[in-house]
Order: structure tokens, then sequence, then C-alpha cells
């Protein structure tokens, strides 16, 4: 099988190329500009930060495919056929019961990862234990997830794959529903399976409807075949077209375009042929089809999308470098008038401090009560939970309650994780586009009609302390591999475990976990009064827990913005100081301003230059 994403692979490194191209001429200004800060890795400046975030970024970039679907669908059985080796458990009874997560690693090897936020390292062979159903029954184990990386080239280039829990529950089809829609807006892509025959069923129906009805381009529905209907041509046809026209009909009602794709796949086959290397075998299951579409959507949208995203990023970066040379060179046009515009920059740094403590609180301001919302939209169902356990009168009723309580508390957790995200998100939007004005405003009276300052989204999201240690990480990784040891990644994905979308980390998961542990155990010998008291109790318990999470989380994002934001200031006045030292230290030398002079010019057509090379490094058309 070819190497999944290899185009994206190639262009990505292209990319890159033109990104270490403009380190290379951004270096060789800041020998000319003295801006290095002995014993640091990095220079502290706004330039070199944006550009570790861009490759960082860029270098850590992957695809997550969620397969999502009700139980005994063979969701496992085709993830498994996807990958080409047993990554899930597939049985005849339902299985899977916590998120497992597959990527590439150049050995096989499994992470366990729990509530109580412990790891433990496993053999692959060993997964089933914390995964399947039947060894950790409604989670009683706490697992949040589960991280497999296995050697294979589907993988290698960024893929990462999702096999997320069916619904147990008929009555929890709602809340699964939910809980599905908030996992397929994170993902990538999503492939949601259904089998047929038999017909498909009301749930599934529903589910079904309210996936298409959203017209989620990135939604592969797959139809999932025993062999002898999917080898039937004339029962094959039948089941397309009649669960094509039931989920049309559905999606037009909910107000859907009518347009519906369905994959016709036998994952059973497709698993075989894995284990039997028939490359014609899998082309007929249908699952070769699939990944080829797959891969072409994640190539030619989301790969694009990111690519093209990286050149922008680039590009505004070219300008930034370009407003620094002409601000220099403003200053060197006439060295007598320094004294007069350090004056003037005093004035308008001071401006800056003023304007952005007046930003920054009215924005601290208005994450307190954000804070809170979210705090109270995460906690809201315990309560509405505790008074229904109280009026429960059989243990058949609190052992549904279990399960499907587990499921609202993952939904509550995203729920609250995605408002969260997009509030913050637009408060830290706020500072950031204050900060640009401001230093555009200031840089703007040095040297008129420069460019304007675009810090990058994640500029306010990421402590420059952050970056350091990335640098670190990134050279001792370069070591070890110059020494001949096998060099690995950076741990995470590096910035991405920093953004802003995972601020809250897996809290839904996390919730569910703490409910599937905590109330393990308690359901027989004690009396129905009993247990009704201790799982009330259990219920506080778990409250307070993912309250503390919650609380401690968010104030370290908090206090990371308001530490970036700082320190960006801090970072543009420094800049500008260090350019006005440097000038003076060559007042006195006609010859020496006569070749800085010349520099300028030639830095602004290197810049140009790297824009360039970046623009031309994607199939898309990015703007000057």
């Amino acid at each position: 099988m070819a190497e999944f994403l290899d185009s994206f692979d190639v262009e990505r490194g292209s990319l890159l190329q033109a990104l270490r191209h403009f380190e290379e001429v951004w270096d060789r200004f800041l020998e000319r500009r003295a801006l290095e800060i002995e014993g640091q890795s990095v220079s502290d400046s706004l330039v070199t930060n944006e550009l570790m975030l861009i490759r960082n970024d860029l270098e850590a970039t992957s695809f997550t495919v969620g397969v999502f679907g009700l139980i005994k669908r063979g969701k496992s059985t085709l993830m498994n056929a996807l990958v080409g080796r047993q990554v899930s458990e597939m049985h005849v009874t339902p299985e899977t019961a916590v998120p497992v997560y597959c990527s590439y690693g150049e050995t096989p090897e499994a992470e366990v990862h729990f509530a109580d936020s412990s790891v433990r390292h496993v053999a692959v062979e060993d997964v089933a234990e914390y995964t399947s159903q039947k060894s950790n029954a409604n989670n009683q184990l706490g697992v949040t997830y589960v991280h497999q990386r296995v050697p294979v080239g589907f993988l290698r280039n960024g893929t990462r794959l999702i096999d997320t829990p069916g619904l147990d529950d008929a009555h929890a089809d709602e809340v699964y529903t939910e809980r599905t829609m908030q996992e397929l807006d994170i993902c990538d892509a999503g492939v949601v399976v259904f089998l047929s025959p038999p017909n498909v069923s009301a749930t599934e129906m529903r589910f079904l409807e309210h996936i298409v009805a959203r017209n989620l381009k990135k939604t592969f529905l797959v139809c999932n075949m025993y062999p002898q209907h999917f080898y039937d041509v004339e029962t094959r046809n039948a089941v397309l077209e009649y669960a094509g026209r039931k989920i049309v009909e559905a999606t037009r009602r909910a107000g859907g375009t009518g347009e519906v794709r369905v994959y016709p796949v036998c994952a059973l086959e497709a698993w075989n042929a894995q284990l039997e290397d028939d490359i014609d075998k899998w082309k007929r299951s249908g699952a070769d089809r699939l990944m080829r579409e797959l891969e072409l959507y994640l190539t030619e949208v989301a790969g694009a999308d990111v690519l093209a995203d990286t050149a922008r990023r680039i590009v505004e970066l070219t300008k930034m470098a370009k407003s620094d040379v002409q601000v220099r060179l403003r200053l060197l046009d006439d060295p007598a008038q320094l004294a007069q515009r350090r004056v003037q920059l005093d004035g308008n740094v001071r401006e800056l401090e003023a304007e952005y403590d007046r930003v920054v609180n009215s924005a601290m301001t208005e994450l307190g009560p954000l804070k809170m919302r979210i705090r109270g939209m995460l906690l809201q169902p315990f309560s509405r939970a505790k008074g229904a356990v109280s009026r429960m009168q059989e243990v058949e009723e609190l052992e549904r309650f279990a399960g499907k309580f587990r499921r609202e508390i993952e939904v509550a957790g995203e729920v609250a994780s995605r408002n969260l995200a997009d509030g913050f998100r637009t408060i830290a939007d706020r500072v950031r586009a204050a900060l640009e004005a401001q230093f555009h405003a200031v840089m703007s009276d040095f040297s008129p009609n420069i460019p304007e300052v675009n810090l990058g989204r994640g500029a306010l999201l990421v402590a420059p302390e952050h970056l350091q240690e990335l640098a670190r990480a990134e050279d001792r990784k370069k070591q070890t591999a110059m020494a001949g040891a096998a060099g690995g990644a950076l741990t995470g994905g590096g910035m991405a475990m920093l953004a802003i979308g995972g601020l809250l980390g897996p809290l839904g998961l996390l919730g569910g976990a703490l409910v599937g542990w905590k109330l393990s155990g308690m359901l027989g010998g004690s009396g129905i009064e009993r247990m009704r008291e201790g799982m009330i109790q259990r219920l506080d318990e778990i409250a307070d827990q993912l309250a503390r999470d919650f609380d401690a989380q968010v104030d370290a994002g908090i206090e990371t913005l308001r530490r970036a934001a700082a320190r960006r200031r801090q970072m543009f006045a420094e800049d500008l100081y260090t350019q006005f030292d440097l000038v003076e230290s060559l007042a006195n030398d006609p010859a020496l301003l006569d070749s800085y002079r010349l520099d300028g010019q030639r830095f602004i057509a290197a810049f140009d230059g790297c824009a360039e090379r970046a623009r031309q490094a994607v199939r898309v058309t990015v703007a000057a």
C-alpha cells in the first residue's frame, strides 16, 4: 500500500524548506542587528518567536480521523483494516469501552491514560484489558483514553485514527448523538459506520439524520455489510438504494440538501485481505476506495488549508521582518535626529503600556464571568442527577443511570470545553488586535507606510518560556540524532498541546472516566437506600474533582495569556530600543552607516524573496 498523504508531506517539506530559508536570512539580519542574547537558545524578538510558532505548528500537523457508529456495526474491524493490524478489539459483543487513538511509531507501544492523571505503558497485545467492555465494563478502571503507536505507513505522514465507544444503552441515543457531534466537529474527517442488512434501526436512523443534516462534507457514511450480502450485487444495490433513500428523506425533512454519498464496504473482507496480504480482495472489499477518497479529502481540502494558512503566516512574518529593517533605515537616514526620536519613542512606549494595561485588565474582567458560566454548565448535570437517583427504587435503574450519566458528563465536558475555547479565543484575539494596533502606531511614527504588524493567532496563547523549552528540546533531539541514537519528535505535538482549543484538555473524557471509575462496585449487596446514598456521595466527589480540574486549567490559561501579552509588549519595546542603540553606536562612522544602509536594502529584497518562496511552495494563491 502506498504511503498515505505522501503529496501533503512533500508540500509540507517544501514549506519547511521555505521557512528554513527565511530563518537563515533572519539569522544573518540578527548578526548585523546585535539582538542575540547571550546564553539563550533563541533571540528575544517578536519575529523569532513567531517563526518558532509557525515551524512547530507545521511540524506537528496531524489529521484526526474518527470512526463512529452504534455498537456491533464493525467500527473496530474497519479501523483495524485501514491500519493493517489489530489495534481495537473486535468480537460479536460490544467491545470498545473507551476511545482508542492510533498514530505512527517506529516501535509498537501503548499508553493507557487514567482519570487520576497517571499513565501506564503496556504492550500492544494487552490493550484490550483496558479498552474492552468485557474487561472494563462501564469503564470501571477510570481510563480516559488509550494511545497506540504502530509502525504503519498509512499513519506515517501525520494521520491519527480514533475508534470511539459505541452506543450500549438504547435509552441514551440522544446523549450519544450529541457526544458524536461534538467529536465530529473537532475531527478532520469522520467515518460513520452503519450495518445493513438488517434494516437500519429507528435509533440508528435518527443518529444518521442528525449527522447528515449538518452537511458536514468531511463525513464519510459507510454501509458495512457481511460478505454474503456485499458480494451479492442485487442485494448490495437494494441495500444501498434503501438506506440512501431513507437518509435522504430524513435530511430533507431536517432542511438538509438531500445529497448523500454512501460507501459500501465489507469490513470483515477488508480485514481478511490485510491478514492475507491480498490486494485484489482489498480492492473488492470497498475499503480501498474509501481510503483513497479519505486521502483525497485530507490532501486536497484539510491539508491544503493547513499549507495555505502556513504560507500566509510566513508572508506576514516577512512583512514584520521588513518593518524592522525599514525602521532601522529610517533611523540610519538621519542619525542627528536620534535624541529627538528617542524622546518620541519613550512617550510612545508609555502610551503603549497604558493601553496594554487597559486592554488586558478589561479582558481579565470578562474572563471571570466566562469562567463561572462555563463552570456552571459543566456541573449542572450533577444536581439533576442527584435528584433522579434519590427517586430510584430498583437496582436496575441505578445501573442504567450510571452508564447514561457517564455519557452525559462526557458531553457536558466537551460542550464546556468548546464554549470556553470560543470565549477565550475571542478575548485573546481582542488583546492581540490591540497590541498589533499599538505596535503599528509606534512604528509608523518612525517610518510612514510601514507594513502592519500581524502576530499569529497562537502568539498570546503560548508563553515565551514555552518557546524556549521547545527550542531546547529541539536542540536535544538534534544532538541525540547526531550521536546516532533514535531521536523522536517533540512530545504531544509541541505547540498543539498549548493551543486554545485544548485549554481544558480531554475534560469530557476525564469526567466520563471519573463517573465510570467512582460509581463502579457500588451496585449490589447493600440495599437500595444505602446504594442511593452512596451514589449521591460519589456524585458530589466527582463534581468537586471536576471543578478543581476546571479551575486549575482555566487559571493556568489566563495566566499564560497575561504573561504572553506582557512579554510580547516588552519584546517589541526592546527591539526598538536595540535599534536605537545600534544606530547610536554607528553615528560617528560614515562608512559603517553606509554599509548598514546598503544591508537594509538587501535584506528587504531578501525577505521579499522569502515571501515569494513560501507562496510557490503551495498550490493555492497566497496574497502578497
